[in-house]
């Protein structure tokens, strides 16, 4: 038995996704296809265009993990074509292992947002409170206090510690954060110890300001890990220049095809065959070393009525091609399939595209009914 999606492309669906196209996630819907949910902030928006994110890029939760050089340069890129080159370079200098699909600092810092937003979000995304600046750069506090009585001039709500096990470079040792509530909103204050790279007039300006929220100790220690973070040099001029040449870019929507294919045994689970296949014109590739490449983790997840998880797979998809094959071979179809084991049932598949190029996810839901024997 089959259930089947063609490739193609619906009125409905390019109303879903607007022109939203990524390097290795396919954005596009097939016939009847579902809505596209963004659940990092790294990711564009539902039916937002790739230029619109990309411009916008180093003003989400990255310009807090990136180099005062990084963000001149990425305000001086021109296109979006540019803008993607860069941001795939930024995540693969800070990949710890750079083998493999994952990157273990993009999957952490995904963490670290979500924690920033579930923990400190109020009316606003919790990345961009205080708390949330010093979470993703540092990650979350080791402990967490709350002391009273500092006496006047500080707000009723309780003042809070954050310590950290580990050191922190330019920070003094043992040194716990210590945030308060004043003039309408949460503020870090100055260390108290006295250490070099900030003159003590400056700390006392700063602990009394009304407008400064993050101290420039605390700025001089985050550069500091931020600078720990930057694994092997990456030439960001070479590679541009090389991608105004040399990337494919289409500027439309792209579909994707799957189809479900249901093997019941005579006993047990059915076998859920999902075939997915794009053409091979319609992918983005980034230009690396003379051949043009996409990655991405396509999972697919069913979940039952309660939308809890009943079984998931996934399946690494990698294509490279020499650049000057890439026009002849646009006509190509690119299959891939994977399987999964489930009781018959109604359910919603859950199809995850996780771009391992631009670290970012987007998600797609609908109903699937697995049938029985």
């Amino acid at each position: 038995m089959k259930r089947t999606k063609p490739l193609g492309w619906t009125k409905r669906a390019a109303q879903a996704t607007s022109t939203l196209v990524c390097a290795a996630a396919v954005i596009g819907l097939a016939a009847g296809g579902a809505v596209a949910q963004q659940e990092i902030s790294l990711g564009p928006a539902e039916g937002e265009t790739l230029e619109a994110w990309t411009l916008r890029w180093m003003d989400g939760p990255v310009k807090f993990i990136s180099t005062d050089e990084e963000q001149s340069f990425f305000e001086e890129l021109d296109t979006t074509q540019e803008r993607l080159q860069f941001i795939r370079l930024f995540w693969q200098r800070r990949d710890p292992r750079l083998r493999g699909p994952e990157n273990e600092f993009l999957q952490e810092f995904e963490e670290r947002i979500e924690y920033a937003n579930e923990n400190f979000g109020n009316g606003t995304p919790g990345w961009e409170t205080v708390f949330g600046q010093v979470v993703l750069v540092l990650g979350p506090p080791d402990r967490t206090r709350r002391e009273l009585g500092l006496g006047p001039g500080f707000s009723d709500r309780p003042p809070i510690l954050w310590s950290y096990d580990r050191l922190i470079p330019d920070w003094p040792a043992n040194e716990s954060l210590l945030f308060v509530f004043r003039y309408g909103r949460w503020r870090l204050l100055p260390p108290n110890d006295e250490f070099g790279g900030v003159d003590e007039m400056r700390r006392e300006m700063e602990r009394q300001s009304t407008f400064v929220e993050m101290p420039t100790d605390m700025e001089i220690a985050m550069r500091g890990v931020v600078a720990e973070t930057l694994i092997r040099p990456v030439d960001y001029r070479a590679a541009i220049d090389e991608v105004r040449a040399t990337v494919a870019f289409p500027d439309a929507q792209i579909p994707f095809g799957w189809d479900a294919d249901f093997a019941a045994g005579q006993e047990g689970p059915t076998t859920v065959t999902l075939s997915f296949s794009w053409r091979m014109g319609s992918l983005v590739f980034h230009a690396v070393e003379g051949t043009f490449q996409t990655e991405m983790v396509v999972r697919a997840v069913l979940l039952d009525a309660s939308d809890e998880p009943v079984t998931e797979t996934s399946e690494h998809i990698s294509v490279e091609i020499p650049i000057e094959d890439l026009e002849a071979r646009a006509d190509e179809i690119v299959e891939r399939s994977i399987e999964l084991q489930a009781p018959a049932g109604t359910y919603t598949l859950e199809l995850i595209l996780e771009d391992q190029l631009l670290g970012y996810r987007t998600v797609y839901r609908e109903p699937l009914e697995v049938p029985s024997g």
